[in-house]
Formats: C-alpha cells, structure tokens, sequence
C-alpha cells in the first residue's frame, strides 16, 4: 500500500516491563514538535496476579485507540518498542490501515524499536529457539504466570547513570509471560511502509538478534526493510530521546 500523507499522529506501543508513565518525556517531546500522540497501558503489563490479561487484551487495547485517532482524522504512525512489536503486529489489521481518500484516516507506517519482529504462526519462543536467547535480561519467575526483570538497570538501562538507572528500574512491571509468548498471525509490514530502529547498546534485545529479525522479514517482502540506528541500550526515548526524535523526524520526512 502507497500513500502520500504524512502522519500526523503517533502511537506507541510499549514494552512488556513498561508503563506508558515511562514514555511520559518522550511523548512531550513528540507533542512539542507537533503530533498527537497516544500511549495506551498494555493489560498485560503490571497486571493482577496471577495474571487475567492475554495478548488478545493488549492488541484490543492498541486497536480501540488507534480507531480513535482514525475517528478524528490523522494519519497514524505506529512506534512499537519491544514487546510491543508483537502487539503492534497482530494488531494493525487492513482495517486499520489509511484509505486513499482525503478524508479516511488511518496507520500510514510502522516502526519497530529494538523490537519483537515476528513472522506470521510464529512467535517469541520459536524466534528464541532459532536464534537463542540473545539477552542479558535476568527473568525472575513469580510462579503465577508472571515474570519480572531482576538486573533492568544493567539489561534495560545500561546507557544511564547508575544513580538514575536505578530509579528507573522500580518503575518496571511484571510481565505476563503467556501474553509474551503468543502467537502472530498477522504481516502489516508487508503492505506499509516499515522502518526497524536497531539500538545499538541493546542488552535487552542484542543487535545481532535484531539483525536476524529483520533479515528474516526482508525475505518475505517485496522490498527490503528499511533500517536506522540510534547509539543507545534498550530504550533511546529514556536515554537519547533526542536523537530517537531526530530519527522519527527522518523517517517521516522521508515517507512520500
């Protein structure tokens, strides 16, 4: 699908450990330059426990908003972090996407952050069990369903000062492990405009993981994935949202 508006709208879709109070300055940012901006709370993170919230709850979750930006008109780009790759996938259905008339809104590109970029019947796990588990992330186990990040200031944060990366990592959540692992069954990156953001740092998601994500989904498109780099661990809106800024800025510019 080709279109020639540019989004005037971004939703995020955030990670599995997060809350969308983590992206607060980011979202400042992106609001200052000029977009509205959504960031709607993934049931699945910080849910009760044991966890009641699935996949399903966190893509319901993404869509009712995205239909609400659609209702007041804009042009959508979807910035998915993370987990928040899975959810973006399955969520943005053609339903979703921007019609050629003037007056139909609608997702017009994606972004995959450090992101889960999944194939179609596919999911987290089997990308684990291709490529191992390329992570530094220490999950501590609940045993209700629900599992956690024990070293986040070093596999999340590593880029921060230490003081700081501390503070950050009681703000992470707990994580449905279930939801997690669910599977994909949607490709919107086939049919829009899609743009993987590698953080280099990344000791969340290795760079080298990253890679083979990507290098998977270009061999099933049509034309490659396009491809950008930030210098940062896994969350460049916390520790260069500048330059993450500047990025989201070209890839805009750059959509025709």
């Amino acid at each position: 699908m080709s279109t020639s508006r540019k989004p005037t709208a971004i939703l995020i879709v955030h990670g599995g450990y997060f809350l969308p109070t983590s992206w607060a300055n980011f979202i400042e940012d992106l609001s200052q330059a000029g977009f509205t901006v959504r960031c709607p709370r993934l049931p699945t993170c910080g849910d009760e426990r044991p966890p009641k919230a699935q996949l399903e709850d966190d893509v319901a979750a993404v869509r009712k908003e995205a239909f609400e930006l659609v209702e007041m008109g804009h042009t959508i780009l979807v910035l998915a972090h993370s987990y928040g790759g899975v959810v973006a996938t399955q969520a943005i259905a053609s339903d979703l996407y921007a019609g050629t008339s003037s007056d139909r809104g609608g997702v017009v590109s994606l972004v995959y952050l450090s992101a889960w970029l999944i194939q179609p019947h596919d999911s987290v796990v089997s990308v684990i069990e291709k490529y191992g588990l390329q992570s530094d992330v220490d999950l501590g186990n609940n045993n209700d369903g629900t599992v956690f990040a024990k070293n986040a200031p070093v596999s999340f944060y590593n880029d921060i000062e230490p003081a700081q990366a501390e503070a950050l990592a009681k703000m992470n959540v707990t994580h449905n492990w279930m939801a997690a692992s669910g599977t994909v069954m949607l490709a919107p990156w086939k049919d829009l405009p899609t743009v993987y953001i590698h953080c280099l740092q990344d000791r969340a998601i290795k760079l080298p993981l990253q890679q083979h994500m990507v290098e998977d989904i270009t061999a099933l498109r049509s034309s490659s994935l396009e491809t950008k780099t930030v210098d940062s661990g896994h969350c460049p809106f916390l520790s260069k949202p500048q330059q993450l800024l500047r990025t989201i800025e070209e890839i805009i510019a750059s959509i025709e």
